[in-house]
């Protein structure tokens, strides 16, 4: 996994960062994969040419925006790449190419004039502005610049200006060095030209852009004698490619079309000498068609429009532009199943147009009936330009019309710019700002405000009573009130998920791993608190430090928990304080370790026998007990053992006058849903119903007061209902499994892992194209499951024969997690089967009878395009690499 492993724990916008490198890899490393699109081959041409420099040689004729390369990295997230200069990029990062290029940046200005040209081209290639500008710091004399070398090293610096800020005095001066007085040389045409062409497509008043063009025309005459066939015919096309914005500006269609069929005419017959003409002549056919092709469509010609997409599909297959041209095609024909793909594919292919395409792609598959899909689209082209009115207007909408009020709420936030907090822009920060900096989650879910609860815990710890139950009295959002001492809320966060929130928002300034790291700009007044507490954390007393290990807990920050706190031995604790502090961290490290080496709360489990151990501790620690069994060993003997602990200790909890009705309730509640456990692997079904069902009655029964404990009550509610619908799954009374986790959904709507659960409902009814909806849900409301939800969604949409959808799912899953093999041989198997980005063969909407190719699709058909080569490729390469570690591990036994 060589090729793609650098891109592990770096999660792109909307596509994977792996293929945006693929795609663009020039601009990031100065190299080139097989998917490098035609234009992004300049840098290679540019290096090539310094190299072996020879004065007059043809570059290319377009350069992209100064902004491009930025756009890149924002997209990608590649950040190791961002560089301003070249210097900025890591020796390890660079490619060869790269590395020769620097070293000759480091001395420009020993250059000569030759090399100074090639250098200050080669920047301009691979959009390092500030580095043109560094080799060429100001307009070079006008008369030094009638020698064609000189004049190339002027018309860097100008084309940088003009990329960097438009028609700007500085852009205007820096032509006009150029264009006043301009000698008969190869660097004179194509600037005058392009002087001309800025004019009509940028100006306010185009009236002097005839005038340049015709300059440039007679200076290409003044000079053809002196140019080989192949160089004399290229600046002809590009002249009139210049020619043809005028004539499009004044709306002379005819015309521009005409002069563009001369050209093409004399290009199509060309024969490059060498491999890097090759490359000139390619990009100029390249260019050549895209203005034919737009000018088509405006003259409403239908077939020629058709030929000019397959022409271009064949030319430049990884080009996001005629992929975006070629679903507009397909729109305009009503195929709007083929216009789908085509903006899909398109939307991978970025950085420019990806929320457009993605908001085209959205109008489509709702069109087409699927509503679901079309919402996950919005919100993905939320994300990627998040204060874009289109990009807000359509997820406003989406939201509304499924009745989503709160998260159109939270989008307007979003939407505003907030430039003191530049990373509240950020749909996953709204969401879950808690997590991020013990900020304000918006989520209306239940577990999206749990640091904050366990913040504002610990700022009340003084207040505290000693030894009281889970109930909690005080008003959480108003802060005021008494608290009580062991508030255990019920939903434990994947030691991951902060981890994964972060990766997914692609705010990586906040991945610290000590909450003094987090940078100052990034910090709230509750952050700095907290920074304040583990200052002073080891002159505290064991009860004030679990209340703030606690706090660490809930934000992710396990293993500074098993720091501050070492372990000791249960024999050598006194206290009731310091025996709940070490509980809690056994319990810590035992929840950290699920899904590996799983660590046997064995502390805990002496805790609960210890003289000093607490009631309600002994009683937390056996149910812990219980399910610790009932999950890991599997033992029958000892969870009976534990739950016959759970209800001695339950009995005195019970009976103690000092405890209120709710906190009670409450206490009685979880023990029967988490003790049912036993009767369950004792396969009794009856002694499991009673069990449920008092846990059930009495979860619905709770007397709950105030906004805390209707908080508490409704999330213990929902783990209930859950855990009975398990048990009825289990025992095979499915329906009434299914209304009950309808019922744990509207307690909490945005759970992935109730919607989760909706679509394994549904795959029991063989109903896959529903479930694929829920699934979507769950991946939309991650990071809890976000690439689990898309690979599943994705096998779904297989299932109900559409492959378009399946495949952008995989993607979207290998985009989250680049070694998802299930999703690498998913992705291979819809790109395998023919038709547009991947299509399978089905139509997306679901019926046998679609019509998957369309006018145009034979050209975009995944092994003449590449995505399908790609994708076998990529699983071969992680198949290997995951054989390889297989072989590693046996070797060292």
């Amino acid at each position: 996994m060589n090729r793609w492993e650098f891109s592990h724990g770096i999660v792109g916008v909307n596509a994977p960062s792996w293929l945006t490198f693929e795609v663009h890899r020039p601009y990031f490393d100065g190299a080139e994969s097989p998917a490098t699109a035609v234009q992004a081959r300049s840098a290679i041409l540019a290096a090539r040419r310094f190299e072996n420099p020879s004065p007059g040689a043809l570059r290319f004729g377009m350069t992209m925006p100064a902004s491009y390369r930025r756009l890149l990295v924002q997209e990608s997230r590649l950040s190791a790449y961002r560089a301003e200069l070249p210097t900025d990029l890591p020796d390890e990062l660079a490619s060869p190419a790269w590395r020769r290029m620097t070293a000759a940046y480091r001395r420009h200005a020993e250059l000569d004039r030759v090399d100074r040209a090639g250098l200050a081209h080669w920047l301009v290639a691979v959009c390092l502005p500030a580095a043109v500008l560094r080799v060429v710091p100001e307009d070079l004399d006008p008369e030094a610049c009638r020698d064609q070398v000189t004049a190339g090293l002027q018309a860097a610096r100008a084309a940088t200006l003009f990329g960097s800020e438009g028609l700007s005095e500085r852009a205007t001066a820096a032509y006009r060095v150029l264009t006043e007085h301009p000698a008969p040389t190869v660097a004179h045409v194509q600037a005058v030209a392009a002087w001309g062409y800025l004019l009509a497509r940028h100006a306010g008043d185009d009236s002097a852009a005839p005038f340049f063009l015709g300059r440039a025309r007679e200076l290409l005459k003044e000079i053809a004698g002196e140019l080989t066939p192949f160089t004399h015919t290229v600046l002809t096309a590009r002249l009139a490619l210049r020619e043809v914005m005028y004539a499009e500006r004044q709306r002379d269609f005819g015309g521009a079309r005409a002069l563009l069929a001369d050209v093409r005419a004399g290009v199509a017959e060309l024969a490059a000498p060498d491999r890097d003409d090759e490359l000139v002549l390619l990009e100029t056919r390249r260019r050549l068609l895209d203005r034919h092709l737009e000018i088509v469509v405006r003259a409403g010609d239908a077939e020629a429009e058709r030929a000019a997409v397959e022409e271009g599909l064949a030319l430049d297959p990884w080009d996001v532009k005629i992929r975006m041209q070629a679903a507009q095609a397909h729109e305009r024909a009503g195929e709007h199943e083929q216009a789908l793909a085509g903006y899909l594919h398109a939307a991978r292919l970025g950085p420019f147009g990806t929320a457009f395409a993605l908001l085209r792609a959205a109008e489509r598959a709702r069109a087409l009936g699927h509503g679901e899909f079309a919402r996950v689209l919005n919100e993905r082209a939320f994300r990627a330009a998040p204060r874009a009115a289109s990009t807000r207007d359509a997820l406003l909408a989406a939201c509304r019309d499924d009745g989503d009020l709160p998260l159109a709420a939270l989008t307007e936030r979003a939407a505003s710019r907030d430039r003191e907090r530049p990373y509240a822009n950020t749909w996953h920060y709204r969401m879950y700002a808690a997590y991020f900096n013990l900020g304000e989650s918006e989520s209306p879910g239940l577990y999206a405000r749990l640091p904050s609860l366990a913040y504002e815990f610990a700022e009340r710890g003084t207040e505290r009573e000693s030894e009281r139950g889970t109930g909690h009295e005080a008003e959480q959002g108003a802060g005021r009130g008494t608290a009580r001492d062991d508030v255990n809320w019920q939903r434990l966060m994947p030691p991951a998920f902060r981890r994964n929130l972060i990766r997914e928002s692609g705010l990586t300034e906040f991945a610290v791993d000590h909450p003094a790291d987090l940078p100052e700009h990034l910090r709230t007044p509750r952050w700095n608190r907290l920074c304040a507490w583990l200052d002073d954390f080891d002159s505290c007393d064991a009860e004030r430090q679990q209340q703030i290990a606690m706090v660490l807990y809930r934000l992710g920050f396990i293993e500074q928990v098993l720091r501050l706190v070492p372990a000791i031995p249960a024999d050598r604790l006194r206290t009731p304080a310091e025996l709940r502090l070490h509980h809690w961290r056994d319990l810590v490290r035992y929840v950290s370790s699920v899904g590996g080496a799983v660590a046997a709360p064995e502390t805990s489990f002496a805790i609960a026998e210890h003289p000093a151990c607490p009631t309600h501790l002994r009683f937390v620690i056996a149910v812990v007990a219980v399910v610790f069994h009932a999950r890991e060993t599997r033992s029958l003997e000892e969870a009976t053992c534990w739950r016959e602990t759970g209800a001695r200790a339950l009995e005195e909890l019970l009976a103690d006058p000092d405890r209120t009705a709710f906190e009670k309730a409450m206490l009685e509640s979880r023990f029967y849903r988490s003790v049912s456990f036993v009767p369950f692997m004792a396969k009794d079904r009856e002694w499991l119903a009673r069990d449920m069902d008092r846990a059930e009655e009495l979860a619905r029964a709770l007397p709950a007061e105030g906004a805390y404990q209707e908080f508490l009550k409704r999330e213990n509610l929902r783990a209930c209902v859950e855990s009975r619908s398990k048990e009825c799954y289990a025992f095979g009374e499915d329906e009434r499994g299914d209304l009950l986790v309808a019922e744990a959904l509207a307690l909490d709507p945005y759970e992935p892992k109730t919607h989760i659960e909706v679509a394994e409902g549904l795959l029991r009814r063989e109903r896959p194209r529903e479930a694929a909806d829920s699934f979507l849900r769950t991946a939309r409301l991650g990071p809890v499951s976000t690439a689990f939800g898309y690979a599943s969604a994705a096998e779904c949409f297989r299932r109900a024969d559409l492959p378009v959808l399946a495949e952008d799912c995989y993607l979207q899953a290998l985009r989250l997690d680049p070694y998802a093999i299930s999703a690498a041989r998913g992705w291979a198997a819809v790109a395998a089967g023919g038709g547009e980005s991947g299509d399978a063969g089905g139509s997306t909407s679901g019926g046998a009878g679609g019509d998957a190719g369309g006018e145009l699709a034979g050209a975009a058909d995944p092994s003449a395009d590449g995505m399908g080569a790609l994708a076998r490729e990529y699983l071969a390469d992680l198949e290997s690499w995951g054989a390889a570690r297989r072989a590693a591990r046996q070797a060292r036994g």
